[in-house]
């Protein structure tokens, strides 16, 4: 089961990787009414998903750290006491 799920993360990482470089460096030199324009959301969603991504992303890094700090600072209280 747990290659099962490790193969599926990969191929879906491998797939996602691949249409976005085709999205990112290949389609702006392709003409605009090709038929694989139709395939892909507009440009500004290319650069707008990852920075959203990466913000939430930084947020929950922050999030993890400032509750890990909370719990060992309350915990060294209880200690002490």
């Amino acid at each position: 089961m747990d290659r099962l799920l490790g193969l599926s993360l990969i191929s879906g990482s491998v797939t996602f990787g691949i249409y976005y470089t085709v999205w990112v460096i290949i389609l702006p030199f392709v003409e605009k009414d090709s038929f694989l324009q139709n395939f892909f959301p507009p440009k500004v969603f290319a650069v707008a998903i990852p920075l959203l991504v990466g913000v939430i992303g930084l947020i929950v890094i922050g999030l993890f750290a400032s509750v890990t700090m909370l719990q060992k600072s309350r915990a060294r209280k209880f200690k002490s006491s």
